[in-house]
C-alpha cells in the first residue's frame, strides 16, 4: 500500500490509478502529483479542481481527499480545512479554529464534500477505486472526528473512520498511517497486544510519528519488558523533545518514572529515578495529574504520607489557574482540572489523602469560587469513601462559597447534596 514517504505526492493511488482511470484523469493526477513534490498543496488541489467533473471524477475525488488529509493545517470549524504550501505538515502544525468570526477562504476545502464524493467513489463498486476510497475516507473521517461541528458528526465520522478501518485491515491493506490508526483502535477497544503487530506495520512502513514509539514503549512496560519498555520510551522522549507537545512528552516521562518504579520502589536508587522522571513529566506539563499521584505514591512507599499529602496539595493550586479572579471560562477549566484530579485519584489511600489535600489550608484561599470547587470536589471523594454525612456538609459549604462569589457554579450543587442527603 505504499510506504509512508511516497504519499507525499501520492504516488501509490497513482499506481493504483494508471491501470483503472481514464487519460484525462490521469494527466490531472500526474500534474498535481509534481505540484505536491513542489510543495504547492494549494495549487495541486487547484489543479484537480479542474478535473472534477471530466471522466474520472471518482478517481480525482479520492486523489482530492488524500491530498486535503495529508497536507491540511488549518480546521475551520469543522466546515473546511486550510491547505498551505510547503511540506506536509507534522500533526503538530494542525490547528483548530472555531471562531465564529473567522471567514473562509477561496481554495479553503469543504469536509462535507470531501466524504459525500467518497460515499459516491465506494459506491461505483470497481474494485480498486473502492479500496483507494476507504483509504481516503479514513483518513477525512479520523481528522474531522477530532474537528467536528458538533458531537453528532463527531460521532458518525468515528463510526465511518473504525468502519472503513476494519475492512481494510481484514483485507491486509492498511497505509502506514492508517495502521497506526488501526492500532489506536485495536489499543482503546481491546489491548497493546492486539495493536502492537499494527504499530510494528506502521513503523516498518515509514510512518514516523512518535506516538507509535511510544505506544511500542506502553505495550512492553504492559508485557513487563522492562528494558525494551525503556528504550522505546527514552527515544520517544527524544522524538517529542524537538516537537513542542509538552503533554506528549510529560507522557513519555512519566512512563520512564513508572518502568522505574516497576524495577523496585524499595530501591533507593529506582525511586529517585522514578521521582526525577515524574518531576521532569510535571517540570513539562504542571496539570498533568498521574505524575502528581505518582510522586505522592513515592512519598508513601518511603512511608511518609505528610510528604504525600505535601505534595498533592501543592498541585491543587496550578489546577485552580493561580489566583487571579476566575471568570466563567476560566472556572469551567478549574473544575475541568480538579474532575480530572479526583478521577485519577483511584487507590483507596490516594481518595483519602487527595480529599485531605482539597481541604489543607482553604482557610487561606481569598477566592470564594476557589474554595466552592475545593470543598465541592472534597465532597465527591467524601461520597467514594461512603462517608456521606461530610458528603453533604461539604457540599453545602460549596454552594455557599459560591453563592458569596455570586458566580454561577459549572455543577448542579443542589442535586449533588439530594443525592447524598444522609
Amino acid at each position: 500500500m505504499g510506504d509512508w514517504s511516497s504519499w507525499r505526492d501520492l504516488s501509490p493511488l497513482i499506481d493504483v490509478a494508471k491501470s483503472h482511470a481514464p487519460d484525462a484523469a490521469l494527466v490531472a493526477l500526474n500534474d498535481a502529483s509534481a505540484l505536491l513534490a513542489k510543495g504547492k498543496a494549494r495549487a495541486a488541489d487547484a489543479r484537480l479542481a479542474e478535473a472534477a467533473n471530466a471522466a474520472g471524477h471518482p478517481w480525482i475525488a479520492v486523489a482530492r481527499a488524500d491530498l486535503a488529509a495529508l497536507y491540511f493545517t488549518l480546521c475551520i470549524r469543522g466546515v473546511a480545512w486550510r491547505l498551505a504550501e510547503g511540506e506536509r505538515p507534522h500533526a503538530t502544525d494542525r490547528q483548530v479554529d472555531f471562531d465564529e468570526s473567522t471567514r473562509l477562504e477561496p481554495g479553503d476545502v469543504s469536509v462535507e464534500a470531501l466524504l459525500t464524493n467518497l460515499d459516491a467513489a465506494i459506491a461505483s463498486k470497481v474494485p480498486p477505486l473502492v479500496t483507494q476510497a476507504r483509504i481516503a475516507r479514513a483518513r477525512v473521517a479520523a481528522f474531522a472526528e477530532r474537528c467536528a461541528a458538533n458531537d453528532e458528526v463527531a460521532t458518525i465520522a468515528q463510526e465511518t473512520a473504525e468502519g472503513d478501518l476494519s475492512i481494510l485491515a481484514a483485507e491486509g491493506l492498511l497505509t502506514p498511517d492508517l495502521a497506526y490508526l488501526w492500532a489506536g483502535v485495536q489499543m482503546m477497544r481491546f489491548s497493546g497486544t492486539a495493536a502492537k503487530p499494527f504499530l510494528l506495520q506502521a513503523q516498518a512502513g515509514g510512518f514516523d510519528h512518535p506516538a507509535v514509539t511510544f505506544m511500542l514503549a506502553t505495550i512492553a512496560f504492559e508485557e513487563r519488558e522492562l528494558d525494551q519498555a525503556e528504550a522505546l520510551a527514552k527515544a520517544a522522549v527524544e522524538l517529542y523533545a524537538p516537537l513542542e507537545q509538552p503533554d506528549s512528552s510529560a507522557q513519555a516521562w512519566f512512563l520512564l518514572g513508572e518502568i522505574a518504579r516497576a524495577r523496585g520502589s524499595n530501591d533507593p536508587k529506582h525511586r529517585e529515578d522514578a521521582r526525577v522522571s515524574y518531576a521532569q513529566a510535571l517540570e513539562l506539563s504542571p496539570t498533568y495529574v498521574p505524575a502528581v499521584f505518582a510522586l505522592a505514591r513515592l512519598a508513601l512507599d518511603g512511608g511518609d504520607e505528610t510528604k504525600a499529602l505535601d505534595r498533592l496539595h501543592a498541585n491543587i493550586g496550578t489546577l485552580l489557574l493561580g489566583t487571579e479572579a476566575l471568570d466563567a471560562d476560566r472556572l469551567r477549566q478549574a473544575a475541568e482540572n480538579l474532575e480530572t484530579f479526583v478521577i485519577m485519584a483511584e487507590e483507596p489511600v490516594l481518595v483519602q489523602l487527595a480529599r485531605d489535600a482539597l481541604l489543607w489550608k482553604i482557610g487561606t484561599e481569598q477566592d470564594p469560587a476557589r474554595r466552592g470547587l475545593r470543598y465541592f470536589f472534597a465532597a465527591t471523594l467524601d461520597a467514594r469513601m461512603q462517608e456521606f454525612e461530610f458528603a453533604h456538609g461539604h457540599g453545602a459549604l460549596a454552594k455557599a462559597e459560591f453563592a458569596t462569589a455570586e458566580i454561577e457554579p459549572p455543577m448542579d450543587l443542589q442535586a449533588f447534596l439530594d443525592r447524598v442527603r444522609p
